[in-house]
């Protein structure tokens, strides 16, 4: 991801927004998310997720109040997906498999830090 400090937005490459109008495009949505994500064997698991996901699901509903005014409720929900971590020796994973789940643990670590950071309401976010 860039973060845009003149406009203090982030910008997620290959990041897509998609309008959808019925509950079936919004699963439609995710088994198309869920078919592009990177997988691999290893000795623990035949399909190892080895790219983390998050899915975010924005609702907009207009309502009508008493007094007939147009009320707009919005609400959010992140999905997130890990990748998982795992012990390097007992997964079999070597060379560019090993390097990999280095890495994934590495960022589980670093996203760790992050909500550990948060929750404390420390100065810092190590991110």
């Amino acid at each position: 991801f860039i973060f845009d400090f003149l406009q203090g937005s982030v910008i997620i490459q290959g990041l897509e927004e998609i309008v959808v109008k019925s509950k079936d495009e919004v699963y439609e949505i995710l088994e198309r998310g869920a078919s592009r994500r990177q997988t691999a064997a290893t000795l623990m698991n035949a399909f190892s997720s080895r790219s983390h996901s998050v899915f975010t699901v924005t609702i907009h509903t207009k309502e009508n109040t008493i007094d007939g005014e147009e009320l707009l409720k919005t609400g959010k929900l992140h999905l997130v997906d890990l990748a998982g971590s795992e012990n390097i020796g007992r997964s079999g994973a070597v060379d560019k498999r090993a390097r990999e789940a280095g890495n994934i643990n590495q960022s589980l670590l670093t996203l760790g830090r992050v909500i550990t950071a948060l929750v404390e309401h420390a100065p810092h976010i190590p991110y």
